[in-house]
């Protein structure tokens, strides 16, 4: 029962591994020199804040980025009130504001804390006892002397169930896009679900992971 969890487990973490991303084969990327980070939408408080992750991955692949106290406090002072939908003309006054050429802006699409589950095990146990018979067999006197011979084996098998503890990963799901501020374009999109011991730990895998992928695109389309 152990290797068929593992095997799930796997599987699961195999399956959630690779980055699904889009990037715009028409935006001119030249033009991006600074990215604005939103505040990720999140139903959960352990995952709130996620957003600072990006911003450290994208700093150290070499992006300029205001960062997202910096740019709320900004448009408190603005009375800009940003929820789900961007408009154009609410990205383009960010981004006059702001001086930034692309948003990142994204969400925690889904989350599974981490957990301890019980299970039974099963653990078959054999164990064996000699079976041993009388016989008869001249002495060094040649009077008949009794003793006891091995016959043969015998076998008892039994099940043994016990509970065990095990440990499920935590599950975070995030999808991340970048937004032109002029017209509010989505020019790449990437999601991406991940497990670890902690929720914080799959968050930063998974804004690692996305950038990484982002990266790696941009330079594919710089190259052509």
């Amino acid at each position: 029962m152990k290797k068929i969890l593992s095997a799930l487990v796997l599987l699961v973490f195999l399956a959630g591994c690779t980055p699904k991303t889009v990037i715009s084969q028409s935006y001119d990327f030249s033009q991006m020199h600074r990215i604005g980070i939103m505040g990720f939408s999140s139903h959960y408080n352990d995952l709130s804040g996620v957003e600072n992750l990006f911003a450290k991955y994208l700093i150290e692949s070499g992006f300029k980025v205001v960062e997202r106290a910096q740019l709320d406090q900004i448009l408190q002072e603005h009375n800009i009130s940003v929820s789900g939908y961007l408009s154009p003309a609410t990205t383009k006054k960010i981004g006059e504001i702001l001086g930034v050429d692309v948003l990142l802006v994204g969400e925690v699409t889904s989350y599974m804390p981490t957990r301890k589950e019980l299970t039974l095990v099963s653990t078959q146990k054999t164990e064996t006892e000699p079976v041993y018979a009388q016989a008869v067999r001249p002495g060094p006197d040649g009077k008949p002397v009794a003793y006891s011979q091995q016959v043969g084996t015998t076998y008892r098998h039994s099940t043994d169930v016990r509970p065990s503890e095990y440990t499920i990963n935590a599950q975070v799901g995030i999808i991340a896009k970048l937004v032109d501020v002029e017209t509010a374009e989505i020019v790449w999109i990437g999601s991406l679900s991940q497990e670890s011991t902690s929720a914080l730990q799959a968050a930063d895998s998974i804004a690692k992971q996305l950038v990484k992928s982002f990266t790696k695109e941009l330079s594919k389309r710089q190259a052509n």
